[in-house]
């Protein structure tokens, strides 16, 4: 769902930050660029924040060599509003609204090619453009503000379970490429796999400086966004760091593509909406089970420093980003990108919940008062009130994937002052990471840029 990305600009409020992606007061055109094409955005809100009652003006305007169209779509809080419009390249699609509450107005637009077939990026996906306001973003909170009483007790006892089974890995070499060992030749990579409670094995690749010494090396954790995939070597970060790229299902790594392609098909076909109606059984209590045994096996290896312990990923990767950082209290820095899993009850206060609920099918269900309650044990908001190390988040104006909200929900969940997010108007969901977030991941690792 996300890789890494892109741009930054600072807002102090207090001692958390919020970076709106404005570098003045008030500009209210923001440009992008994706592959071909390129969309110029405006909005009558200076800095892309309205106030509740405001009249919110939208256009974008796509322009590029080839002729074709755009079909955009205006919302609030994530939902439609009105009908589809088909513009064609260099006219503006334009949308406006007057928000009632707190939350977001947007204008996405898709790129269609001169037949008004959707045009796929190199992923295989649409490209989606346009801009998003924030609406008193300040004052957003979650839809589900109900924390199951027996939430602590809960996860205690997944902690539990997990003391049970002695941390015992396996590991075997991975050979790097030849362009590889020449960027990297001080760095060994490791397929490792780890025992877990949960009913699946920790499984990821580790890679660090092959002569550490003893309690020499920070550590950072990366988590997986959603998909059936491979784990990654983090080269870069294993030139100073132990580097611990986790799959998010415990499965093989290093396979070939067909190997996952049939997991996703068949075994882990739709694994994000299992267990829904009973809060043991949904999946990403597994998951968070590894994140917690990840970081377990982490510590346990020699060369960790016992000090820094970072954590980060995006989207789902976001989601295991926040557990991490509020399941294990050593954790000293988290960088949380489009976090999914938030405020799955955002549909309660009649906006665009977190992914993945807002898939669940039928519509009903996803408002039903036993899913919410069940739900909420693995809710990034309730993780996020249990956050105590420094935090970085990140969004997008058009990320209808893990809608702003959610992630404005997460981030105000957060306890005291040590937090910050940055918000892209332009941005979808792999378009709006942090760049500070990732800025302190280097600073802290002592990685030059």
């Amino acid at each position: 769902m996300f890789k890494r990305i892109f741009l930054i600009v600072a807002l102090a409020l207090c001692a958390a930050t919020w970076c709106p992606g404005a570098p003045a007061k008030d500009k209210t055109t923001w440009t992008s660029k994706s592959g071909k094409y390129t969309a110029v955005a405006k909005t009558s809100c200076r800095r892309a924040v309205a106030k509740v009652g405001d009249e919110v003006k939208l256009s974008v305007v796509i322009t590029s060599e080839k002729p074709g169209f755009v079909r955009a779509a205006g919302f609030v809080n994530g939902l439609q509003v009105g009908k589809t419009q088909i513009v064609e390249f260099g006219k503006a699609a334009e949308f406006s609204a007057t928000p009632q509450t707190p939350g977001t107005v947007s204008l996405i637009g898709t790129v269609l090619d001169e037949n008004k077939k959707p045009v796929l990026d190199g992923r295989k996906r649409q490209i989606n453009m346009g801009i998003g306001v924030m609406v008193e973003p300040s004052k957003i909170v979650p839809g589900n503000q109900k924390c199951p009483d027996d939430f602590d007790e809960f996860w205690k006892a997944r902690r539990t379970e997990l003391d049970q089974v002695p941390v015992k890995a396996t590991s075997e070499e991975v050979p790097l490429t030849p362009s590889e060992a020449k960027k990297y030749p001080q760095v060994v990579c490791r397929d490792v796999k780890v025992d877990c409670a949960g009913g699946a094995p920790v499984s990821g690749y580790l890679c660090m400086p092959r002569d550490a010494q003893p309690k020499s090396l920070p550590a950072i954790v990366i988590f997986h966004g959603a998909g059936v995939r491979t784990a990654q070597k983090q080269l870069r970060y294993g030139t100073r760091a132990i580097a611990f790229d986790v799959n998010a299902h415990g499965i093989e790594n290093g396979k070939k593509q067909k190997f996952y392609d049939d997991l996703k098909n068949g075994a882990l076909k739709s694994y994000w909406h299992r267990g829904f109606d009973d809060h043991n059984h949904i999946y990403f209590v597994g998951m968070y089970m590894r994140v917690m045994r990840a970081l377990d096996y982490v510590k346990s290896l020699p060369e960790w420093d016992g000090k820094t312990l970072i954590v980060t990923g995006g989207s789902q990767g976001g989601a295991q980003t926040v557990a991490a950082a509020a399941l294990d209290p050593q954790i000293t820095l988290a960088v949380a990108g489009v976090p999914a899993v938030c405020d799955l009850g955002g549909q309660l206060a009649n906006r665009r919940p977190g992914w993945p609920i807002h898939f669940l099918n039928p519509e009903a269900k996803r408002s039903d008062p036993a899913v919410i309650k069940e739900i909420a044990y693995v809710d990034g908001i309730f993780f996020a009130q249990r956050i105590k190390c420094p935090i970085y988040f990140s969004t997008g104006g058009i990320d209808n994937t893990c809608h702003a909200t959610a992630v404005f929900s997460a981030y105000h969940s957060v306890p005291g002052k040590d937090k910050h997010i940055y918000f892209n108007p332009m941005g979808h969901h792999g378009t709006s990471q942090s760049k500070s977030g990732l800025s302190k991941i280097d600073e802290t690792l002592g990685l030059k840029k």
